[in-house]
Formats: structure tokens, sequence, C-alpha cells
């Protein structure tokens, strides 16, 4: 199994085991550096007996992960050995080369391993099994050996970083991804630096080990179970990558080469609790973007599902990522088992479990109100109740009038469970009437852009049972509902609200669509769709019908589902809007009207004209770039006729929807969503693969502001410094060859390095948001009508030169489609004849023209 997830992001417990081999090897090839020297002589066992029990994360660790390094470097390191190299990278390397994020890996390894390491020792005290007690031991030992070197380290720091220790911390003891991939891209550095040039290559052969998951488990009473003997090695696939692999961490992957038997006993204590480590570092983001919505509408519905929706789903992913670790003792990956583990039998590290005898009733209820809340109990125990109550097969029907509805507010311990169990049967039965229609062929498998949560529900009844993602997902619910109380509907009266502009738009626009028969039926598809699965209620047919069979009359409430789950609302809400904006983009790009009204647009806006304001064309300029709008011309003349001038060279004027394609370029972010949302098949859901292409979308931009692009375009179009550039640009042709490689690199690097969980909902919130307020706030089909009257008016300010120069060819009753041939005859005029005079007639024509847009 891939360490890297299909989402491009790494967990707790793999950055945990990828932090610890990045340390472990820094710190070798760093002290192997000074022993070659001959500062310090290499450290062995004591008594110069090797001892290959209790690696400290062993070198065949750093090996499997990618890391090997030169055959000293990828022996095996004895934890015993550590103490004497930190002594000597301490004593001989200047405190200011020690790597910051080397130490701040090794606080969060540290954290990490005492936090399992307290969940193991509750194990071995528990224990009749001395094997485990000694092991518990051996592990406490490894950990007080860390510590000193993280002390010793820290007193090396302290005399030029005295706050070292805090700024290295992580709060929550997580390995953060920029410090893995600072200490990736430093090793990659030292190591180049010891090579040649020649002996650089374009490829390179990494050695990836397959699939390695702990042995075994150990509970209380429970007899050591019989392990099949592993091969002593495993066959070694080679690989061959190039510059522009995927990423790094693809090389990094488990391995079934037996390790350390003591490791692997701890490892399933750290692997469960990362596990529920990273459900709730991902809860507890959405959860305060939710309060955010809640207290200060700061942040989009839209945003908000689609972030929610990406958590559900990357539970799914953490959930079969556990699977296939513990594929060789699947009951550990089981829900109820690792319940049962922590919450019944060891308890949870961040727990302060001393002086509960201290405390009252009521506090003892919220400590255990807030563990079991941790570990997702209620949601759990919420699953169980639907199963008990609702028998297979059967859709569970009642009066609107029986619903019990929930009460918002704060609750104890008995009111929030009540809470709960009115929020999970609220859906339930509409999940289960969906099913059911489902089953029924009356749906397709997948409706339109419905979010996991309802899924999982289906599944729930479907297969009769839950896994860790269902809980998860049904968790999030519970919490989003407790925190926007009656505000849950604001999802969906914002869905009514686009469904109802977003038909009202295409139904008007279906007359203009010509020659694009493509555009056409697919905006009749729309509207279909729109009305019949949005604006109406798509289970009420059904929904009448088992009501009329069962004998009830009461008129039931419309959108009932939707109006409680506004992650499904948000999701459709912005599938109108990705929908919208594709068709409209989509049709602008068939005609070169927008087009050219962008180059006289921009032809009057150096005059600095008050009033000349389009807000549609000013958005459009601003989302895709004047670059983008201008072809990525070389822009050397900046007055009217010069801006006009490039329209005429690119030929604009006569060519056809191919040549204007080019000019409203989505997104690749917008192109992800689009697919994720809005090109769904109805038969099962695209892969978690598209979240990758918006990390990479986000990390290109943030690489592109190594070099302004426009610097480099411009000085690589000039060539040679013809005066047209200035100083800054001039020194940054100068370095941008020897640069050039770098910044590729960098970039590549930038948007292959995987996110954490947390990281990518960050990405997600910051470029849903983007989107919202850019590209998907365009009304393009206005921006088109706009277009066209602003054409018009400028054939009626040159009627009598037109008529001149093009007899008979242009009239009031004018296609579209030839409107845009008039921005060269406008060119011609201002070369030809009075240039100042035709200008300002033109900012005068583009003038009045904005302020009737601004009236209207």
């Amino acid at each position: 199994m891939a360490t890297s997830r299909e989402s491009g992001t790494l967990g707790t417990y793999q950055r945990y085991k990828l932090g610890q081999a990045q340390f472990q090897r820094w710190l070798k090839q760093t002290s192997d550096k000074f022993r070659r020297g001959g500062s310090a002589k290499r450290p062995t066992e004591p008594n110069g007996a090797k001892n290959p029990k209790y690696k400290y994360g062993s070198d065949h660790t750093a090996e499997r992960y990618g890391l090997k390094g030169d055959s000293a470097a990828t022996s095996t390191i004895h934890w015993s050995q550590l103490e004497s190299m930190t002594r000597t990278v301490t004593d001989n390397l200047d405190p200011a080369q020690i790597p910051q994020s080397a130490i701040s890996i090794l606080r969060d390894v540290v954290h990490l391993r005492k936090k399992s390491a307290l969940l193991f020792s509750i194990a071995a005290a528990k224990s009749n099994d001395d094997t485990l007690k000694k092991r518990n031991a051996a592990h406490e030992h490894i950990i007080q050996v860390l510590e000193k070197v993280l002390h010793q380290f820290d007193a090396a720091l302290s005399h030029i970083r005295p706050s070292a220790t805090q700024s290295l911390a992580h709060n929550d003891g997580q390995l953060g991804m920029n410090d893995i991939n600072n200490m990736f891209e430093y090793l990659k550095l030292e190591e180049s630096r010891d090579v040649e040039k020649d002996d650089l290559v374009q490829t390179s052969d990494t050695e990836v080990v397959i699939a390695k998951s702990p042995k075994k488990s150990h509970k209380k009473g429970a007899k050591k179970q019989k392990r099949k003997a592993q091969p002593k090695e495993q066959r070694i696939q080679k690989r061959t990558t190039g510059p522009d692999e995927a990423s790094w961490v693809d090389s990094f992957q488990w391995t079934t080469e037996d390790e350390d038997e003591d490791e692997d006993e701890f490892d399933y204590y750290m692997l469960i609790y990362c596990f529920f480590q990273d459900f709730n570092s991902v809860r507890t983001y959405v959860c305060d973007r939710w309060t955010e919505y809640f207290y200060h509408k700061s942040v989009p519905l839209d945003t908000l599902a689609v972030v929610t929706n990406a958590a559900c789903e990357m539970f799914h992913e953490m959930q079969h990522e556990l699977e296939r670790t513990l594929s060789d003792a699947p009951r550990l990956a089981q829900y109820d088992f690792m319940l049962e583990m922590l919450f019944f039998d060891y308890g949870l590290d961040h727990v302060d479990y001393s002086g509960e005898d201290e405390l009252t009733e009521r506090e003892r209820n919220y400590k255990i109100l807030e563990e079991a809340d941790w570990l997702g109990f209620f949601a759990y125990s919420g699953a169980n109740n639907l199963l008990k109550h609702i028998p297979p097969g059967k859709v569970p029907i009642a009066p609107t009038s029986a619903i019990k509805r929930p009460e918002y507010g704060l609750h104890e311990l008995d009111g929030f469970s009540l809470f709960i169990r009115d929020v999970v049967t609220e859906i339930a039965p509409e999940c289960c009437l969906v099913k059911a229609m489902k089953t029924n062929k009356l749906l397709p498998m997948i409706a339109m852009a419905q979010d996991q949560l309802t899924l999982d529900v289906e599944d729930i009844f479907r297969y009769r049972g839950y896994s860790s993602a269902t809980i998860f997902s049904l968790s999030l619910y519970i919490d989003i509902r407790y925190i926007i109380e009656d505000q849950v509907i604001d999802a969906f009266s914002l869905l009514q609200t686009t469904a109802v502009r977003s038909k009202t738009i295409l139904e008007n626009q279906l007359p203009t669509i010509r020659g694009s028969w493509d555009i056409k039926r697919e905006s009749r598809n729309r509207i279909e769709e729109i009305e019949s699965q949005i604006i109406k209620d798509f289970v009420e047919e059904d929904k009448t019908r088992r009501l009329e069979e069962t004998g009830i009359g009461e008129p039931f409430e419309s959108h009932f589902l939707l109006k409680r789950d506004p992650i499904w609302s948000g999701l459709l809400d912005f599938r109108c809007r990705l929908l919208l904006a594709d068709l409209g983009s989509r049709f602008i790009n068939q005609s070169l009207v927008v087009a050219g009204t962008a180059f006289v647009y921009l032809a009057s806006r150096p005059c600095n004209k008050p009033g000349l304001h389009w807000p549609q064309m000013d958005l459009l300029l601003k989302v895709h770039g004047k670059d983008g709008i201008l072809q990525n011309a070389l822009l050397k003349d900046s007055t009217p006729a010069g801006l006009l001038k490039i329209f005429v060279d690119y030929d604009l004027s006569v060519a056809h929807g191919s040549a204007a394609s080019g000019l409203l370029t989505p997104s690749r972010s917008l192109e992800a969503f689009y697919r994720r949302y809005a090109s769904e098949n109805g038969r099962s859901r695209q892969s978690m693969a598209y979240l990758r292409d918006i990390i990479r979308d986000r990390s290109d931009a943030q690489a592109g502001k190594v070099i302004p692009k426009q610097a480099t375009t411009r000085a690589d179009k000039a060539g040679i410094y013809d005066g047209s550039l200035d100083a800054e640009e001039i020194t940054m042709k100068s370095t941008y060859a020897s640069l050039a490689s770098v910044n590729a690199v960098e970039k590549g690097a930038l948007w292959a390095a995987r996110v954490s969980p947390v990281q990518l909902l960050e990405v997600m919130d910051e470029t849903t948001t983007s989107l919202l307020e850019n590209q998907l706030s365009i009304d393009y089909f206005l921006l088109h009508e706009e277009s066209v009257r602003l054409l018009r008016e400028l054939l009626v300010e040159f009627s009598q030169e037109i008529g001149k120069q093009v007899p008979n060819v242009f009239d009031e009753n004018t296609g579209v489609d030839r409107l845009a041939s008039l921005v060269p005859i406008i060119y011609r005029l201002m070369a030809e004849g009075d240039a100042i005079e035709t200008a300002k007639r033109l900012v005068d024509a583009v003038s009045r023209f904005c302020s009737k847009i601004h009236i209207t």
C-alpha cells in the first residue's frame, strides 16, 4: 500500500513514520561526515556486540521509504547509538546549521510515541504476559533516550535560538508536512553536494517495497497468536522515475520485510490512536468553519458543503488505509473493537483519569461525554438504534406531525442524547426512501451531487451495518446540526434561489444559442434537471404513493431531506453554479463578441474617465487576466490604437470558435470540481484523485510567485534588451537562466508534495471560496448580451466612417457573429485618420454604455 493516499494526503501515522525515518537519516548522515573526517570514531555496540533488537526506526525503515544513501548510510542504527551520534553532531556542527525542521520532527515523534506508549503501558499493566511487560519497559527506555537526544539539541540551539523549544513544538503533536517537505529538500540538497555533475542522471531507480502491516494484536487475557513465518527477503521492484514524477512520497511504501516484533506490537496502539486523532483534527476544522458561519456568515455555504463532503470522503480513505494496514489482523480495524479498546479497556491519552473519585456526578458525566464524543460514540449509538428499530427492506412512513423535532440549545448528557436521537431519526427515513427508489430504478445509484453522508446512511440499511467512516460522517453531521441550529435551512433557501435564477437564465438564452447544438441540447437538459430534481421534490411522487398505501392523508413537508441536510443542498447549489458557468463560458467562446469588446474596453481605460466601469468585464479581466484575454501578447504600446492592433495582428476578427476558445480557459481547480460535482455518471462516485488537481493548482500558483510570469514572458519574447524592459526586469532576465532549472524543481516539488488532511481541507476551503468569488460569479450570458449592446452602439457612433469603408455590410440588423469585425475597422480609423479624435469618440461611446448598464 502506497503511503500517499488517492487524495494526496498523509495521515498522522504516516507522517510519524516518515518523519522518524528522515530524522534518523539526517542524524546519521551528519554524524558520519564528521566521523569520516576523523573528528570522532564510529559508535559501536556495547562490548562490540551487535544487537538486532530494539532498533529505533532502523535504517531499513529509511531505505524502504526511499531514503537510501550510500552503503554506509544505510546500515542499521541501534537505539543506543543515538546519544553518541547526537554528541558528535552537537560538538562539531555549528548550531545555526542544525535544520529546525529536523528538531521539530524529533519533538513531535517523541510526543506521539509517548501518547501511544501510554496505551501500550496500560495494556501491559493489565496483562499477565511477561513478554509484553518487557517490551513495554524497552519502549519506555527508548523514549527516555529520544528525550535525552532532544534535550541535547535544545541545549545546543538555546545559545542561538533561546525560544527554539517553544517555536519548534506543534500544539497538537502532529508532524507538519512543512517540516517533512523541508527535510526532504534538505537531505536531497546535502546528497547533491557529494555527487559530481557528470554523475547526475535524469532518471533514478527507486526501490519500492510492497505492503506491510503490523503482525499481531495483543488483548487482555488473549493467547499469543502464532504468526506465519515471513521470508527474510522480499522481492524488490525497480521503478524508473523521471524529474516530473508524480511525487517524492510515491517512493515511500510499506514493506513486508520482517521488522522488529516489538515495534510492530507498539505500532498497533500508535496506528489506532492516530486514526482517531486524524478524525478529530478534521472534525475540529470543519466544525470551526460552520461555527464561523453561524455567528458571522463569513464562510459561503457552498464552501462549507464542499469542505464537509471532502472530509467525509477522507474518512473512507482513512478507513480503507487502516484495513489494508491491518489486513492480517482485520478485527483491529473494526470500529466496535477499537471503541471497546480505547473507551472501555485502556482509555485515551489526552484524558486525565487521576482524581476521578473527587469529581461530582455532573463533572464525571461531562468527562465521559467528552471522551465518548472524541471516539464518535454517540453516532455509533444512533446507528445501532436505526438498525434496531427499522427492519430490513422496510421504509418507515409516518405523518409529519409524528416526527419529533430536535430541541436546540445547551444540553446535559440526557438532553444531548435525545437531541442526537431526534436529529438522526429525522433524516434516516428519508435516506431509507431514497435507497428504496434507487433499488426500484427510480433514481441513479449516485443521485445528483449527492453527499457522502446520505450515501453512508443508505449503506447502514443496505448492508445492515456500519463502518468507521460512516460513524465519523454521522458524527460530523450531528456536530453541524448542533452548531447551526435552525439555520440548517439556509443552504436549501440559497439553493432554491440559485436554481430559479439558473433556470430563468437558460430559458431566456435558449433562443440566442445558435450553431452549437451540444450547448443548446445540454441547456435544455439542465433546465429539466433543475425543475425536476431541485425546484420540485424528487421524492414527492414516491412518498405520496407510500403514504396513500399506508392510509395517511396528512400533508407532508416537501424537500424534507434537503432542508435538513445543508451538505447536499450546498453541493446542489455549487453544481448549479458550475453548470451555468460552464455553459456560459462555452457559449461566449463560440464567437468573438466578448473578446472584441474586451479589447475595446481595455483601449478605453487608459484615459481614466470617471464612470468608465463595466462590472462584468472588469470581473472577467480580473479572473482570466489581461494576459489571457490578450493571448500573452508582448505589450510595447499601450495606446488605444496599440491595444486594438493586437486584435488585428492576431486576426481574431476572422477567426472562428477555435481561436476564441483559448481566451477563457477554466482553471485546473474549476475543471476538477466540474468533473466531481457536475459530470457524474450516476453509477459510481469519481475517485478522490480530483483533489490532487486542486492541490497542484494551488501549489502552481504559489510557485509562480518565485519569478513573476509577466516579467519572464516579456523578457523571453524580447530576446534582447531593447529598452522595453525596466531595470528590475533586466535583472530578472539576467538571472532567469540560472534560476529556471531550480524553479522547475521547486515547482514540481511544491505541487507533488503531499499534505495533511487538515491542510487539504484548508486548500479546498480557500479554492472553493475563490472560485465562488471569481470564476463562478461571472454572468457569462449577461456579459455576452452587454457586449452585443456595446458593439451596436459603436456601430451607430461610427456609422458614417464604416459606411465609407465597407458599404452595405453593417446595419441595425447585422448578425451577432459579424459585429466583432467592427474592431479592426475602428483600428484603421485610428491608424489612418485622426487617432486622438477617434480614440475620444471611442471612449465617449464606451462611457455612455457603462452609464446605461449602471442604470439598468
